[in-house]
């Protein structure tokens, strides 16, 4: 029994050794694999421009004197798959990363974190003090800020944030300045605005309990920032006349002058929602003035993988457009630009850019002031652009690096392959890429997250699609079976071996060419095929051993 026991987990550990190794050789392959296609991706696959961009009158647009209309343009930034490997990781737990509670640290003596034991926030900055002999005097001053207020010293009546999000683009533009900070707490379900020049705590009211909002991001939309560039430009004229040397490119009063991430100008802060909805939250009441529009949905290699959501999207962005007051356009035009000019701006509408989960489809989409489309880039299944089809099989050397992709896949274990089919929509798209055992971004997973073609349709393209895996495991089991029939192993010990290899494929069979028993075969008198030598009786004909009886001679030499 001791005997069994030992020798099943030393086939466990070899197995497991084996079954880790093999993914990280396959694991490297369909990397780069994957980061040649996006390097050898065209460029027009690569951008995306929406000219004119639809949120300024037709008088602008079709003015005889631009030399470019308005227009709204996202890029994906090259080499986008190195950086989600280990630095990103690395990157994202450091200080102000994704994944650290340190939100913001700019020094030693400023710098802002969460709190997990106490549940508060602790803000530390260097102030600096005029005093009377006009000096200056710098103090250090620190703040702890909890739902029920704002202390100067720990103390337990400030309340406990669960699970805070905040505006990360207010954090690092106003926290030592004069301005609000607006967080919001997923698990208390209301907003907080927070101000510390001078100190102001205001708490939004409570959402109601039939309220779908699940808010995942505030203020600074945005999403692995290094793989995507969204952008807006505003029209541009030809050269004036009265300023021959000057840029065509003005801020004239009644143009849009601003396009910021965040609502760093007027009463609105964009909310991400967990659906991929994007709303505008009134920052005096701290309540849901409308919806402003959501992610755009990018096409797949497979048909489409449905709505866009943070979760399922490799990268996106989203920029608040904000127009001056209308005015004609030859008041605009004949008028020199002045900076000093102050304009109030209202909102006028917004951009919102999406990566697809594997880094091939890129979708801008463009919405007014009251959330309604204006203009998109991207087309529905029936009218699906091929963009993703050339980006595996279009460019130079892209059909080798897909087969090579498709092989690696192959040469993964089944069982592994068919529960990524089973789990393709549970990983969050960038953790997708650095997948050892299961494979998200794999053409199998690509099938299951097709929406638009029903699940017995799915499910039979996706064991077409694993034909060759499932060639191999059954060579590989047939070469196991036959070599334990020859070892001589037990039917249990077979069945295992075979079901084993059916289930892991190359790591099975790796696995029990390092495991099988090392005996010695001679051949059988009965039979005339190889017989072990540790048994009674042989394993194929079940003979017994027969030894002839050692009879001593009767003579002997002697010596001499």
């Amino acid at each position: 029994m001791k005997r069994f026991t030992n020798c099943s987990v030393r086939i466990l550990a070899t197995g497991f050794v084996v079954l880790t190794l093999v993914s990280i050789l396959l694991f490297w392959i369909r990397f780069f694999c994957s980061v040649s296609l996006s390097e050898r991706m065209p460029d027009e696959i690569k951008s995306t421009v929406i000219e004119p961009s639809g949120l300024l009158p037709l008088d602008f647009e079709n003015d005889p004197n631009l030399e470019r209309r308005s227009r709204a343009s996202a890029q994906i930034r090259s080499e986008p798959l190195l950086s989600l490997g280990i630095t990103e990781y690395f990157d994202s737990i450091s200080p102000g990363g994704r994944r650290s509670r340190v939100i913001l640290f700019q020094s030693e003596k400023n710098w802002v974190y969460f709190d997990n034991k106490s549940g508060q926030f602790v803000f530390r900055f260097i102030e600096t003090e005029i005093m009377p002999d006009s000096n200056k005097m710098e103090r250090e001053v620190q703040f702890y800020i909890g739902p029920e207020g704002i202390s100067e010293i720990p103390d337990k009546t400030l309340g406990r944030f669960i699970e805070p999000i905040a505006d990360s683009s207010k954090f690092k533009t106003s926290l030592w300045k004069s301005g609000e900070i607006i967080l919001y707490d997923k698990k208390l379900r209301r907003f907080f605005k927070i101000g510390l020049k001078p100190k102001t705590f205001v708490k939004g009211p409570e959402l109601d309990t039939d309220d779908t909002h699940e808010p995942v991001q505030i203020g600074l939309l945005d999403k692995n920032q290094l793989l995507l560039q969204l952008a807006w430009l505003p029209p541009e004229f030809k050269i004036s006349k009265l300023y021959p040397n000057q840029t065509a490119v003005w801020n004239y009063p009644g143009l849009p002058t601003k396009a910021v991430p965040s609502s760093e100008t007027g009463q609105y802060l964009l909310i991400l929602d967990k659906t991929g909805r994007i709303d505008l939250l009134d920052k005096e009441t701290l309540t849901f003035a409308a919806a402003a529009g959501r992610l755009p949905e990018t096409a797949a290699l497979f048909g489409s993988e449905g709505p866009a959501t943070p979760k399922n999207t490799l990268s996106y962005a989203a920029k608040t457009i904000y127009l001056g007051a209308t005015r004609s356009i030859e008041d605009i035009r004949d008028k020199e630009p002045s900076e000093s000019e102050e304009e109030t701006l209202r909102y006028a509408g917004l951009i919102a850019a999406s990566l697809s989960r594997d880094g091939t489809a890129l979708a801008v989409i463009v919405y007014d002031e009251k959330g309604q489309m204006k203009k998109r880039t991207y087309r529905t299944s029936s009218r699906r652009s091929n963009t993703v089809t050339t980006a595996y099989f279009g460019s130079p050397w892209a059909p080798a690096s897909s087969i090579v992709k498709y092989l690696a896949e192959s040469l993964h274990p089944p069982v592994l392959s068919i529960a990524s089919y089973l789990t393709a929509s549970s990983f969050e798209a960038a953790a997708g890429h650095r997948a050892l055992f299961l494979l998200p971004n794999s053409f199998i997973a690509m099938k299951a997250r097709d929406d638009r073609s029903r699940m017995p349709f799915r499910a039979m393209f996706a064991l077409l699609l694993m034909t060759p895996a499932i060639l191999l495991a059954l060579w590989l089991a047939a070469r196991i079976l036959k070599d334990a029939s020859t070892l001589g192993l037990s039917r249990n010990a077979r069945r295992f071996w075979v079901i084993a290899t059916l289930a892991f494929g190359l790591a099975g069979y790796i696995t029990y060419r390092l495991s099988r028993p090392k005996v010695t075969l001679v051949t059988c008198a009965n039979c005339g095929k190889p017989r072990r030598t540790d048994m009674d009786k042989c394993h194929r004909c079940g003979s017994k051993w027969d030894v002839p009886e050692l009879t001593p001679p009767a003579w002997r030499v002697l010596n001499g």
